[in-house]
């Protein structure tokens, strides 16, 4: 199941990362550069502009230096198709450039920067979004492996599909650490819901060791990560009982798994202080004198752009998806919030409800508390790594129900509607790049003015097909486990009919 759930994905994300013209995607000029000058050993640079300064000057070679000003005459103007950027010019001379994300953790730039080492072109920085795409297909599918292997309810894979929401497969497939702090985030939301909800009494030590390694990699991936992990960790001990979690940490497999834990977060939490790798960079600070009323109200209704910004907002934050693929989105995920609060115990219920506020409040906090350092700088991609574990959570909680019996059918209507909203998403981002958005809505596939190094109707017709094949995997494991359950009670463990409140 890894391995074909990993290949699929990765066909997916990898699309996205040919479809996506090249710089196209949020802070990647910066972070192709970062990329390049970690693998060489340039982990921060030489820091600029005073100690709260996220800028540092870096050594790359010429070509990656020279991207900064690539998607300039396109960036944040979505009726301009990508044909107008101009091919990146340089070769391999060591040249010093400035960038705003040199403070950043360095693992995901490690990896990612391998490519680098092998030229200067623009084959090195497709290889570069591929390693990346790899990095998140991988966490995507140890989720979906843990779902299929560790749980009753294979209902949770219906989950999984509903957290990976266009953005997701978007970010995974370009050079942006998010893409893997989101992935990982999935992979930890998933297997910490199947042990706490179905192996509290005795935790399999694969499923330990998969919670605890994809918990280690993400606390490693950003600023906020370990933040997100304990939000996340706050959130799956509420939904059990003080005895039950006392038990389960006396298990010889969950405490090495915790101190590994600890251990890297202490590490990574270490880096983020001493480098202030929570400092951004952002030209539009807001003046000590506004209320912060004003402030608050503000930030809060500006929920209208980060809710949208986790389902699919491409490029800079300028290609916006269809109105069909946000009503879709909204619609799966009330559906599944909702169906699993009406059947949960009422513990379940309010830890649900406890997550799906903090989706909107906690984006409203952090950024009002830093307005007048950084300004207005908070995206919908930053609340993913949390966000991703509201379906995941409500659709195990609902596989513990009587509605587990209709498990089939539920993740049947989950994946054509999932299919058809990635797959109008992608028609869109395809579009604006290559004709801008107010171009013809059919017509483009044959008169581009921009098109991705393989044509625009190949990387369609692969996505659809990668798309089409994840539904119907996601639609088949699911049906696999209801056929060998009999009666009304398949899916559901011992006991389950005790649990509803």
């Amino acid at each position: 199941m890894l391995a074909v759930t990993f290949a699929l994905v990765l066909v997916a994300m990898g699309t996205w990362s040919l479809a996506t013209p090249l710089f196209a995607a949020p802070d990647e000029p910066v972070n192709v550069i970062k990329a390049a000058a970690v693998v060489r050993g340039d982990l921060v640079g030489e820091l600029v502009g005073g100690a709260t300064s996220p800028m540092g000057i870096v050594t790359v070679p010429a070509f990656y230096a020279g991207t900064r000003n690539v998607p300039a005459c396109y960036h944040r103007q979505p009726t301009v198709p990508a044909s107008c950027a101009p091919a990146v010019a340089g070769g391999s001379a060591p040249v010093r450039v400035t960038i705003y994300t040199a403070r950043y953790p360095p693992l995901y730039y490690a990896l990612v920067g391998l490519p680098s080492l092998l030229g200067t072109g623009d084959a090195e920085v497709y290889l570069m979004r591929l390693v990346s795409a790899a990095l998140s297909a991988f966490f995507v599918a140890v989720a979906v492996t843990v779902a299929v292997t560790w749980s009753s309810r294979r209902i949770v894979v219906g989950g999984i599909l509903v957290a990976a929401t266009p953005m997701v497969l978007f970010l995974g497939s370009v050079v942006n650490p998010v893409g893997l702090e989101i992935s990982a985030a999935i992979a930890v939301w998933t297997a910490g819901a199947v042990l706490v909800l179905e192996h509290l009494a005795e935790p399999p030590p694969a499923l330990v060791a998969t919670l605890a390694g994809s918990t280690c990699v993400l606390e490693l991936v950003r600023a906020l990560s370990p933040f997100w992990v304990a939000l996340t960790a706050l959130a799956l001990v509420s939904l059990t009982s003080r005895d039950a979690l006392r038990d389960l940490v006396r298990n010889r497999s969950v405490k090495l798994g915790l101190v590994a834990v600890v251990v890297v977060g202490a590490l990574a939490s270490a880096w983020i202080l001493a480098e202030r790798s929570y400092d951004v960079y952002s030209t539009t600070v807001v003046p000590m004198g506004v209320p912060e009323s004003t402030i608050l109200e503000y930030s809060f209704f500006h929920n209208d752009y980060y809710l949208p910004g986790m389902i699919g907002v491409f490029g800079w934050f300028d290609t916006y998806s269809p109105t069909f693929t946000y009503v879709v989105w909204y619609g799966l995920v009330g559906f599944v919030t909702f169906a699993a609060a009406t059947v949960a115990r009422l513990r379940d219920a309010l830890t649900l409800l406890a997550v799906a506020v903090a989706i909107v409040v906690v984006p409203v906090a952090i950024s009002t508390s830093q307005v007048h350092r950084y300004g207005y700088t908070w995206a919908g991609k930053d609340t993913l790594p949390f966000a991703v574990g509201l379906p995941i959570l409500a659709a195990a909680l609902v596989g513990r129900s009587s509605l587990a019996a209709h498990s089939r059918r539920l993740v049947g209507i989950v994946a054509l509607s999932a299919f058809l909203a990635q797959a109008a998403a992608f028609f869109e981002m395809l579009r604006r790049y290559a004709v801008g958005t107010h171009g013809p809505d059919f017509g483009f596939l044959e008169h581009a003015a921009w098109r991705p190094p393989t044509g625009l109707v190949s990387v369609l017709v692969v996505e659809l097909a990668a798309l089409g094949a994840s539904a119907v995997l996601a639609y088949a494991v699911v049906r696999a486990k209801v056929a060998t359950a009999p009666g009304d009670a398949r899916d559901m463990p011992p006991g389950a009919s005790h649990e509803l409140a």
